[in-house]
Protein backbone atom coordinates (compact mmCIF):
# COMPACT_ATOMS: atom_id res chain seq x y z
CA UNK A 1 0.00 0.00 0.00
CA UNK A 2 0.97 3.62 -0.49
CA UNK A 3 -0.12 5.31 2.75
CA UNK A 4 -0.38 9.05 3.28
CA UNK A 5 0.17 9.73 6.99
CA UNK A 6 -0.84 13.25 8.09
CA UNK A 7 -0.04 15.06 11.36
CA UNK A 8 0.14 18.85 11.52
CA UNK A 9 1.17 19.78 15.06
CA UNK A 10 4.66 21.15 15.66
CA UNK A 11 5.46 19.99 19.18
CA UNK A 12 6.62 16.84 20.94
CA UNK A 13 4.29 14.56 22.82
CA UNK A 14 2.27 11.38 22.68
CA UNK A 15 0.41 12.12 19.43
CA UNK A 16 3.62 13.08 17.67
CA UNK A 17 5.40 9.94 18.88
CA UNK A 18 2.48 7.76 17.80
CA UNK A 19 2.60 9.38 14.35
CA UNK A 20 6.29 8.51 13.96
CA UNK A 21 5.59 4.97 15.18
CA UNK A 22 2.89 4.55 12.51
CA UNK A 23 5.38 5.63 9.85
CA UNK A 24 8.12 3.34 11.09
CA UNK A 25 5.96 0.30 11.80
CA UNK A 26 4.12 0.38 8.46
CA UNK A 27 7.33 1.05 6.57
CA UNK A 28 8.90 -2.00 8.23
CA UNK A 29 5.97 -4.05 6.94
CA UNK A 30 6.89 -3.10 3.38
CA UNK A 31 4.47 -0.26 2.71
CA UNK A 32 5.34 3.04 1.05
CA UNK A 33 4.80 5.87 3.52
CA UNK A 34 4.52 9.57 2.68
CA UNK A 35 4.31 11.79 5.77
CA UNK A 36 2.56 15.16 5.65
CA UNK A 37 3.77 17.48 8.41
CA UNK A 38 4.23 21.14 9.25
CA UNK A 39 7.65 22.37 8.02
CA UNK A 40 8.57 23.25 11.63
CA UNK A 41 7.34 19.96 13.12
CA UNK A 42 9.64 18.47 15.76
CA UNK A 43 9.08 14.98 14.29
CA UNK A 44 10.68 15.81 10.94
CA UNK A 45 14.19 14.88 12.12
CA UNK A 46 12.93 11.50 13.32
CA UNK A 47 11.20 10.88 10.00
CA UNK A 48 14.32 11.77 8.06
CA UNK A 49 16.36 9.41 10.24
CA UNK A 50 14.16 6.44 9.31
CA UNK A 51 13.98 7.39 5.63
CA UNK A 52 10.33 8.44 5.36
CA UNK A 53 9.39 10.81 2.54
CA UNK A 54 8.01 14.10 3.87
CA UNK A 55 5.66 16.64 2.33
CA UNK A 56 5.68 19.96 4.18
CA UNK A 57 2.27 21.56 4.59
CA UNK A 58 2.27 24.96 6.21
CA UNK A 59 -1.20 25.80 7.48
CA UNK A 60 -3.05 28.39 9.53
CA UNK A 61 -5.74 26.15 10.96
CA UNK A 62 -8.30 23.64 9.83
CA UNK A 63 -10.09 26.10 7.52
CA UNK A 64 -6.97 27.23 5.60
CA UNK A 65 -8.05 27.06 1.91
CA UNK A 66 -4.47 27.30 0.60
CA UNK A 67 -3.40 24.33 2.71
CA UNK A 68 -6.40 22.36 1.42
CA UNK A 69 -5.48 23.25 -2.17
CA UNK A 70 -1.84 22.25 -1.72
CA UNK A 71 -2.76 18.95 -0.09
CA UNK A 72 -5.35 18.17 -2.77
CA UNK A 73 -2.70 18.79 -5.45
CA UNK A 74 -0.23 16.42 -3.73
CA UNK A 75 -2.88 13.71 -3.41
CA UNK A 76 -3.58 14.03 -7.13
CA UNK A 77 0.12 13.52 -7.86
CA UNK A 78 0.76 10.69 -5.39
CA UNK A 79 -2.47 8.65 -5.75
CA UNK A 80 -2.20 7.02 -2.30
CA UNK A 81 -4.23 3.93 -1.52
CA UNK A 82 -5.36 5.39 1.79
CA UNK A 83 -4.77 8.41 4.03
CA UNK A 84 -4.45 8.51 7.81
CA UNK A 85 -5.05 11.76 9.69
CA UNK A 86 -3.96 12.16 13.29
CA UNK A 87 -6.23 14.38 15.42
CA UNK A 88 -8.87 16.94 14.48
CA UNK A 89 -7.04 19.57 12.44
CA UNK A 90 -5.31 17.06 10.18
CA UNK A 91 -8.56 15.18 9.63
CA UNK A 92 -10.62 18.26 8.76
CA UNK A 93 -8.02 19.53 6.26
CA UNK A 94 -7.56 16.06 4.76
CA UNK A 95 -11.28 15.47 4.34
CA UNK A 96 -11.62 18.75 2.41
CA UNK A 97 -8.63 17.89 0.22
CA UNK A 98 -9.26 14.23 -0.59
CA UNK A 99 -12.71 14.55 -2.22
CA UNK A 100 -13.22 10.79 -2.72
CA UNK A 101 -9.77 10.15 -4.22
CA UNK A 102 -8.99 7.56 -1.53
CA UNK A 103 -10.40 6.43 1.83
CA UNK A 104 -9.57 8.49 4.91
CA UNK A 105 -8.98 7.16 8.41
CA UNK A 106 -9.05 9.44 11.45
CA UNK A 107 -6.96 8.54 14.50
CA UNK A 108 -8.63 9.64 17.73
CA UNK A 109 -5.85 10.26 20.24
CA UNK A 110 -7.94 12.16 22.80
CA UNK A 111 -11.39 13.44 23.72
CA UNK A 112 -11.12 16.72 21.78
CA UNK A 113 -14.51 17.94 20.59
CA UNK A 114 -13.33 18.02 16.98
CA UNK A 115 -13.21 14.23 16.81
CA UNK A 116 -16.98 14.33 16.36
CA UNK A 117 -16.07 15.12 12.72
CA UNK A 118 -14.68 11.58 12.47
CA UNK A 119 -18.27 10.45 11.89
CA UNK A 120 -17.52 11.34 8.26
CA UNK A 121 -14.37 9.18 8.15
CA UNK A 122 -14.18 5.90 6.27
CA UNK A 123 -12.71 4.41 9.43
CA UNK A 124 -11.63 5.58 12.87
CA UNK A 125 -8.79 4.27 15.01
CA UNK A 126 -9.22 4.64 18.78
CA UNK A 127 -6.36 4.22 21.25
CA UNK A 128 -8.53 2.86 24.10
CA UNK A 129 -11.83 1.13 24.71
CA UNK A 130 -13.01 4.05 26.84
CA UNK A 131 -12.46 6.37 23.89
CA UNK A 132 -14.40 3.97 21.65
CA UNK A 133 -17.36 4.33 24.00
CA UNK A 134 -16.99 8.10 23.85
CA UNK A 135 -16.89 8.07 20.04
CA UNK A 136 -20.10 6.06 19.84
CA UNK A 137 -21.85 8.66 22.04
CA UNK A 138 -20.82 11.23 19.41
CA UNK A 139 -22.64 9.26 16.72
CA UNK A 140 -19.83 7.20 15.19
CA UNK A 141 -20.73 3.70 14.04
CA UNK A 142 -18.97 1.14 16.22
CA UNK A 143 -18.48 -1.13 13.20
CA UNK A 144 -16.24 1.55 11.67
CA UNK A 145 -14.08 1.98 14.79
CA UNK A 146 -10.91 -0.07 15.31
CA UNK A 147 -9.10 -0.41 18.62
CA UNK A 148 -5.48 0.50 17.81
CA UNK A 149 -3.45 1.26 20.96
CA UNK A 150 -0.13 3.07 20.93
CA UNK A 151 3.06 1.08 20.47
CA UNK A 152 6.69 0.97 21.60
CA UNK A 153 9.99 -0.43 20.38
CA UNK A 154 10.72 -3.39 22.61
CA UNK A 155 13.71 -5.76 22.64
CA UNK A 156 14.96 -7.36 25.87
CA UNK A 157 14.46 -6.34 29.49
CA UNK A 158 17.36 -3.96 30.12
CA UNK A 159 19.83 -4.65 32.89
CA UNK A 160 19.50 -1.96 35.49
CA UNK A 161 22.19 -1.13 38.02
CA UNK A 162 21.48 -0.82 41.71
CA UNK A 163 19.22 2.01 42.76
CA UNK A 164 20.65 5.48 42.90
CA UNK A 165 21.64 6.77 46.31
CA UNK A 166 19.40 8.47 47.19
CA UNK A 167 16.70 6.89 44.95
CA UNK A 168 15.26 9.08 42.20
CA UNK A 169 11.55 9.56 41.44
CA UNK A 170 10.79 10.69 37.87
CA UNK A 171 7.86 12.26 36.05
CA UNK A 172 7.67 13.64 32.53
CA UNK A 173 5.21 15.33 30.19
CA UNK A 174 3.69 18.58 29.01
CA UNK A 175 3.32 21.11 31.78
CA UNK A 176 -0.43 21.61 31.56
CA UNK A 177 -3.07 21.40 34.31
CA UNK A 178 -4.49 18.03 33.29
CA UNK A 179 -1.12 16.30 33.76
CA UNK A 180 -1.37 16.77 37.53
CA UNK A 181 2.24 17.76 38.18
CA UNK A 182 1.14 20.08 40.99
CA UNK A 183 -0.34 17.02 42.71
CA UNK A 184 2.99 15.20 42.13
CA UNK A 185 4.87 18.02 43.86
CA UNK A 186 2.43 17.88 46.79
CA UNK A 187 3.10 14.14 47.03
CA UNK A 188 6.87 14.68 47.07
CA UNK A 189 6.39 17.22 49.85
CA UNK A 190 4.54 14.59 51.92
CA UNK A 191 7.27 12.01 51.28
CA UNK A 192 9.90 14.52 52.45
CA UNK A 193 7.91 15.31 55.61
CA UNK A 194 7.75 11.60 56.40
CA UNK A 195 11.54 11.57 56.62
CA UNK A 196 12.51 9.88 53.36
CA UNK A 197 15.70 10.81 51.54
CA UNK A 198 15.23 10.98 47.77
CA UNK A 199 15.72 13.05 44.63
CA UNK A 200 13.20 13.76 41.86
CA UNK A 201 13.31 14.76 38.20
CA UNK A 202 10.35 16.56 36.63
CA UNK A 203 11.05 16.67 32.89
CA UNK A 204 9.05 18.55 30.28
CA UNK A 205 7.91 22.01 29.34
CA UNK A 206 4.72 24.00 28.90
CA UNK A 207 2.48 26.76 30.14
CA UNK A 208 2.55 25.67 33.80
CA UNK A 209 6.34 25.64 34.13
CA UNK A 210 6.59 28.94 36.02
CA UNK A 211 3.85 27.91 38.46
CA UNK A 212 5.44 24.50 39.03
CA UNK A 213 8.85 26.04 39.73
CA UNK A 214 7.23 28.41 42.22
CA UNK A 215 5.45 25.51 43.93
CA UNK A 216 8.74 23.63 44.27
CA UNK A 217 10.36 26.66 45.90
CA UNK A 218 7.43 27.17 48.26
CA UNK A 219 7.63 23.52 49.33
CA UNK A 220 11.37 23.78 50.00
CA UNK A 221 12.15 21.16 47.36
CA UNK A 222 14.68 23.18 45.32
CA UNK A 223 17.55 20.88 46.31
CA UNK A 224 15.48 17.75 45.73
CA UNK A 225 13.56 18.32 42.47
CA UNK A 226 15.35 19.16 39.21
CA UNK A 227 13.57 20.38 36.06
CA UNK A 228 15.84 19.67 33.06
CA UNK A 229 13.34 20.70 30.36
CA UNK A 230 12.05 18.53 27.53
CA UNK A 231 13.78 15.15 27.26
CA UNK A 232 15.25 14.15 23.91
CA UNK A 233 17.09 11.03 25.13
CA UNK A 234 14.39 8.87 26.74
CA UNK A 235 16.84 6.06 27.54
CA UNK A 236 19.08 8.41 29.51
CA UNK A 237 16.08 9.78 31.40
CA UNK A 238 14.75 6.37 32.42
CA UNK A 239 18.24 5.17 33.37
CA UNK A 240 18.54 8.18 35.69
CA UNK A 241 15.43 7.33 37.74
CA UNK A 242 14.31 4.42 39.93
CA UNK A 243 10.53 4.95 39.94
CA UNK A 244 8.32 6.64 37.34
CA UNK A 245 5.13 8.45 38.31
CA UNK A 246 2.27 9.51 36.05
CA UNK A 247 0.04 11.84 38.13
CA UNK A 248 -2.39 12.79 35.32
CA UNK A 249 -5.87 14.01 36.16
CA UNK A 250 -6.95 13.22 32.59
CA UNK A 251 -4.87 10.94 30.33
CA UNK A 252 -6.25 9.66 27.01
CA UNK A 253 -3.55 6.96 26.79
CA UNK A 254 -0.19 7.57 28.48
CA UNK A 255 2.40 6.32 26.01
CA UNK A 256 5.09 7.44 28.48
CA UNK A 257 3.98 4.54 30.70
CA UNK A 258 4.81 2.06 27.95
CA UNK A 259 8.18 3.78 27.59
CA UNK A 260 8.79 3.28 31.31
CA UNK A 261 7.72 -0.36 30.94
CA UNK A 262 10.27 -1.12 28.23
CA UNK A 263 13.07 0.55 30.19
CA UNK A 264 12.40 -1.65 33.21
CA UNK A 265 11.31 1.20 35.50
CA UNK A 266 8.57 0.46 38.06
CA UNK A 267 5.51 2.64 37.56
CA UNK A 268 2.99 4.52 39.69
CA UNK A 269 -0.04 5.76 37.74
CA UNK A 270 -3.35 7.41 38.45
CA UNK A 271 -6.50 5.55 37.46
CA UNK A 272 -7.14 8.00 34.62
CA UNK A 273 -8.85 6.90 31.39
CA UNK A 274 -5.93 5.68 29.27
CA UNK A 275 -3.88 3.85 31.91
CA UNK A 276 -7.03 1.99 33.05
CA UNK A 277 -7.10 0.41 29.59
CA UNK A 278 -3.77 -1.41 29.86
CA UNK A 279 -2.46 -1.34 33.44
CA UNK A 280 -3.22 -4.12 35.93
CA UNK A 281 -3.01 -2.75 39.47
CA UNK A 282 -0.44 -4.42 41.74
CA UNK A 283 0.72 -6.64 38.88
CA UNK A 284 2.55 -4.30 36.50
CA UNK A 285 2.11 -0.96 38.32
CA UNK A 286 0.79 0.68 41.45
CA UNK A 287 -2.46 2.53 40.71
CA UNK A 288 -3.66 5.50 42.76
CA UNK A 289 -6.75 7.68 42.81
CA UNK A 290 -6.72 10.57 40.39
CA UNK A 291 -5.90 13.86 42.12
CA UNK A 292 -4.77 12.31 45.42
CA UNK A 293 -1.35 13.51 46.57
CA UNK A 294 -1.69 11.28 49.65
CA UNK A 295 -2.17 8.17 47.49
CA UNK A 296 0.80 9.09 45.31
CA UNK A 297 2.98 9.69 48.38
CA UNK A 298 1.92 6.33 49.87
CA UNK A 299 2.75 4.58 46.59
CA UNK A 300 6.16 6.26 46.34
CA UNK A 301 6.98 5.14 49.88
CA UNK A 302 5.79 1.62 49.07
CA UNK A 303 8.17 1.57 46.10
CA UNK A 304 11.06 2.96 48.15
CA UNK A 305 10.52 0.43 50.95
CA UNK A 306 9.81 -2.54 48.68
CA UNK A 307 12.58 -2.83 46.12
CA UNK A 308 11.85 -6.50 45.38
CA UNK A 309 8.16 -5.73 44.82
CA UNK A 310 9.12 -2.84 42.52
CA UNK A 311 11.37 -5.12 40.48
CA UNK A 312 8.54 -7.65 40.04
CA UNK A 313 6.17 -4.92 38.85
CA UNK A 314 8.77 -3.74 36.33
CA UNK A 315 9.39 -7.26 35.00
CA UNK A 316 5.67 -7.92 34.55
CA UNK A 317 5.22 -4.54 32.85
CA UNK A 318 8.05 -5.22 30.43
CA UNK A 319 6.57 -8.60 29.49
CA UNK A 320 3.18 -6.97 28.80
CA UNK A 321 4.72 -4.24 26.64
CA UNK A 322 6.71 -6.77 24.60
CA UNK A 323 3.80 -9.18 24.15
CA UNK A 324 0.99 -6.72 23.49
CA UNK A 325 2.32 -3.30 22.50
CA UNK A 326 5.39 -3.91 20.35
CA UNK A 327 5.71 -1.83 17.19
CA UNK A 328 5.65 -4.99 15.06
CA UNK A 329 2.47 -6.34 16.63
CA UNK A 330 0.50 -3.09 16.61
CA UNK A 331 1.58 -2.14 13.08
CA UNK A 332 0.24 -5.52 11.98
CA UNK A 333 -3.13 -4.57 13.49
CA UNK A 334 -2.99 -1.21 11.71
CA UNK A 335 -2.23 -2.93 8.40
CA UNK A 336 -5.18 -5.30 8.79
CA UNK A 337 -7.52 -2.44 9.70
CA UNK A 338 -6.37 -0.31 6.74
CA UNK A 339 -6.99 -3.18 4.33
CA UNK A 340 -10.51 -3.61 5.77
CA UNK A 341 -11.22 0.12 5.27
CA UNK A 342 -9.91 0.04 1.69
CA UNK A 343 -12.00 -3.04 0.84
CA UNK A 344 -15.18 -1.47 2.23
CA UNK A 345 -14.49 1.87 0.49
CA UNK A 346 -13.88 0.20 -2.87
CA UNK A 347 -17.06 -1.87 -2.62
CA UNK A 348 -19.03 1.27 -1.76
CA UNK A 349 -17.46 3.19 -4.69
CA UNK A 350 -18.00 0.40 -7.23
Amino acid sequence: MHILNIMLSRGSGGIEQAFVDYCEGLQQRGHRITAVTHPAAAVNKQLEAIGVSIISLRNFGEWDPLAVHRLRKQIGILHPDIAIAHAGRAFILARKAITNQCPLVGVAHNYNARISRFAKADGTFSITHDLIRHLTTLGLQESRIFHIPNMVRCHELPHRESRHKPPVIGAMGRFVKKKGFDVFIDALTLVKHRGYNFKAILAGSGAEEKALRAKIREAGLENIVSMPGWVEDKKEFFNSIDVFCLPSLHEPFGIVLLEAFIHGVPVISTDSEGPRDFITANFDALVVRTGSSIDIADAIIKMLDGEHMADELAANAFAKAKTTYSIDGISGRIEKALLAVITRWRSKSA
